[in-house]
Parts: structure tokens; C-alpha cells; sequence
């Protein structure tokens, strides 16, 4: 027979027998352990409710993790009723009302806000708006013109509706925003005063789409400005700490949304664990840079930056938006071994190019030829974006930057719209 000597766990109890007793942190220990399978397994259950979507072009892996989300202002799941309430209109068809990059690495997150009036070549070919290429080919449209414009892998996408939007921030007991001037817009279905207040689902909704106050950019601000709050609502112990509001923010949150095929429990959570920089302000938020202009048409978009945006765009995909660089890191032309080679069909470009590269300082380590191609690109062994996105910036015309592991230096690739910039 065992004769296991008794371990000491704690002062005796009346009745006899002998118990732990529960310190403070153990106490808390147990209840994020509770919390956190809590929501572990509210997390499975709303993957399995989350509508599915068929996206092609996706990237398969990589980081950081960029995730495409769109506010889509499609009324095709709203009553008559809802339209109302909600002062949609009663517009056919589907654009996207917002368009995000929520790139995520561990802890760090960092969002970039694409204008509905960017005027860019979507996936077709053809030249228009950007919020209008998930009506040529839905979502996977949207993923190729994204893709095409910044070189960012895009490696999962989501789809927020606007009831689903509405219900998501009623199931947390709305969002405080302190504001400091009214807003009345009609069109928009709010009236709000200034100063601090909470806005309910249908307020929240009113707010991040309102327009007709300023410009696309400051719209724009107003939906960070939100995600921040609503993020900071989801992580507040207020939220996490109250089992119906879990309950109903896990109800909301599957039918809020649609999601790529791939985009499972792994990706959620990463998604979350670097959502929590949203939560806490610390995430980078950028707009590609954009001036007003009309088209030949007469209709109003916004034309990229070329130069300025191709060094943000870098900075998200070599991850130094994260450190705060920008994608530039203080590196100057002295530090960037360049090779260029001629896509343009225009006899002698390549070595112009590379001696006006070696005027700025510049080490090009070789000249040559290449496929003959429309637009130029600078390629980049890993590592070396910033460099990149310097280079891009010299080119006539701008040129677009991306990662590649099959060249040894930054390799210019000049197409037919660097011969014709001049």
C-alpha cells in the first residue's frame, strides 16, 4: 500500500481535510484561462458561420500577413425597410464603399486606406475607378487590380456589409467618438452634435460614410479614426469580460462578413493577435497618395502619386512600415547597386538611364536588354526594398517595385511609359 507523504497545500480547513488556498494570481490566472478558451472556441465556431467567397490570385504564404478588406455597398441583403433606416439609397449593383490593407506581423499592424476614386488599371485592362472592379469580376478583380498597383501580395480578403457593420457595433454597446464639429448629413442619415457621445449601429454607419462634408482623404480619416475606437471597444474587459456581449459579438461577427475559402482559425487569430495594435493606437495608418483631377470623360477620381506611393507601397511589403521607416531607412543613392536593362524597344534607353542613375550617385553594376514590356519595374533580391523604392522614384514616369529571389542586384527594368515620360 502507498504511503505518499501529505504536501503541505495550505492551512487546514474546518470539517477536516485540506484545500488550496486561491490567490490572487492564480485567481486571475484561471480567468484568462477561461477567457481565452472562451473565445479560442467562439473564434472555431464563427469560421464555421463566416460566409465563404471563391477569390482567385491570393497569395499562399508569406509575412507579413495582408489582408484585403472592403466595406461592399452592395443593398442586395437589405429589406426595404433597412434601406430606410439605414439611408442607403437604393443603388443597383456592388461597389466597394471602403477599401483597406490590414497588414499584419506578430504584434505589429499597419493599415493602408486605398480612395474609392483611385483611378487605376483593373484587372480587365480597362481604366476607371477602383471601387468599381469588383463588378467586372468580383473580388478576385479587386485582389488582381490591388495587387497589379501597389505589388503587395494579398493573401486574404474579407467583406463587411453594411447591416452586418451596424450589427457588429450594436452587439458591443456602440462606440464612443468625441467629435469637434457637428455633422448633419442627410444623405448619410446623421445628425450629430459635437463633442463626446456614443454612436449606436446605425449613427457608427452614417459616420464612416459621410462625404459631402469634406473629400475622399478626410473620409478616409474618420474610418481609422473608427476602426481604432472599434477595435478598442472588441478588447475592452467591458466587452470580453461580458459573456452576452461575446455571445452577441460572435453572433454579429459571423454574419457581418465573408471571407476567402483559406482564411481559417490560424489566419483569424493572427489577424486578431496584430488587430490588438489597433485596439491600443499604435498601428501605422497611411492613404496612397493622391491628387484631385478629371478624366478626358469629365468624371472626378484621384490620380496616384506614382513615385511617393511606390515607397509606401515597399514599406508594406518588406515590413518597415513596422519600424516606422516608411520603406526609406535613411539609405542614400551611395548604397544602391543597380543594374538597368531595356524593355522600351528604344535603342541606347538602358545606358542613358544608367548614367543618369551614376550622376546621382548611384553604382549601376551592369547594362543590358530585356522583353520588351509596357510599363517599368524594378525587381529586388529580398531585403533590399527601400533601395528599391529609391531607384523607382528616379524613374521617368515612376515605376512599380517587387520582391524577387532570381535576381542578385536591384534590377531596373525599363518599359515603353519610361520612354515615353522622357
Amino acid at each position: 500500500m502507498s504511503t505518499d507523504v501529505d504536501q503541505d497545500w495550505g492551512p487546514r480547513v474546518r470539517g477536516g481535510g485540506r484545500r488550496r488556498r486561491p490567490t490572487a494570481v492564480r485567481v486571475l490566472a484561471g480567468l484568462l484561462l477561461l477567457v481565452l478558451l472562451a473565445v479560442a472556441l467562439l473564434a472555431a465556431w464563427v469560421t464555421t458561420r463566416i460566409p465563404k467567397l471563391d477569390v482567385d490570385g491570393l497569395a499562399r504564404s508569406g509575412s507579413p500577413m495582408h489582408v484585403l478588406v472592403v466595406g461592399s455597398d452592395s443593398r442586395e441583403s437589405l429589406s426595404p425597410e433597412e434601406r430606410r433606416e439605414l439611408s442607403t439609397g437604393s443603388a443597383e449593383g456592388e461597389r466597394t464603399d471602403t477599401i483597406f490593407l490590414l497588414s499584419v506581423r506578430g504584434r505589429d499592424a499597419a493599415l493602408l486606406a486605398f480612395p474609392r476614386d483611385l483611378l487605376v488599371r483593373r484587372c480587365d485592362g480597362s481604366e476607371g475607378r477602383i471601387n468599381a472592379a469588383v463588378q467586372i469580376d468580383g473580388p478576385s478583380c479587386l485582389v488582381q487590380t490591388v495587387r497589379e498597383l501597389s505589388g503587395i501580395p494579398v493573401h486574404h480578403y474579407l467583406e463587411v456589409t453594411f447591416g452586418g457593420f451596424r450589427d457588429v457595433v450594436d452587439a458591443v454597446g456602440g462606440v464612443e467618438l468625441c467629435l469637434e464639429e457637428p455633422i448633419d448629413d442627410r444623405d448619410a442619415g446623421i445628425d450629430l452634435p459635437a463633442g463626446c457621445q456614443t454612436l449606436d449601429g446605425r449613427d457608427a454607419l452614417g459616420y464612416v460614410r459621410v462625404r459631402k462634408i469634406d473629400d475622399d482623404f478626410g473620409r478616409i480619416g474618420r474610418q481609422q479614426t473608427f476602426l481604432r475606437a472599434l477595435a478598442g471597444r472588441i478588447a475592452d474587459p467591458a466587452t470580453l469580460l461580458h459573456p452576452g456581449r461575446v455571445i452577441a459579438l460572435s453572433n454579429e461577427a459571423g454574419d457581418a462578413v465573408a471571407a476567402d475559402r483559406r482564411l481559417g482559425l490560424l489566419p483569424l487569430a493572427r489577424l486578431a493577435w496584430g488587430g490588438r495594435a489597433l485596439a491600443d493606437g499604435s498601428a501605422t495608418t497611411s492613404v496612397v497618395p493622391a491628387d484631385p483631377g478629371r478624366t478626358s470623360g469629365g468624371a472626378d477620381v484621384l490620380y496616384v502619386r506614382r513615385a511617393e506611393a511606390e515607397t509606401l507601397f515597399a514599406s508594406f511589403r518588406d515590413g518597415s512600415v513596422f519600424d516606422g521607416s516608411a520603406g526609406e531607412a535613411g539609405i542614400v543613392p551611395g548604397e544602391v547597386a543597380v543594374r538597368v536593362l531595356n524593355g522600351a524597344g528604344v535603342t541606347g534607353l538602358a545606358g542613358q538611364v544608367g548614367q543618369l542613375l551614376e550622376s546621382r550617385g548611384y553604382e549601376v553594376v551592369g547594362v543590358g536588354n530585356a522583353e520588351v514590356t509596357d510599363t517599368s519595374v524594378v525587381r529586388y533580391p529580398p531585403g533590399q526594398g527601400s533601395g528599391a523604392a529609391l531607384v523607382a522614384n528616379e524613374v521617368p514616369g515612376g515605376a512599380r517595385t517587387e520582391e524577387s529571389g532570381e535576381v542578385e542586384h536591384i534590377t531596373l527594368v525599363l518599359g515603353r511609359d519610361a520612354a515615353t515620360a522622357g
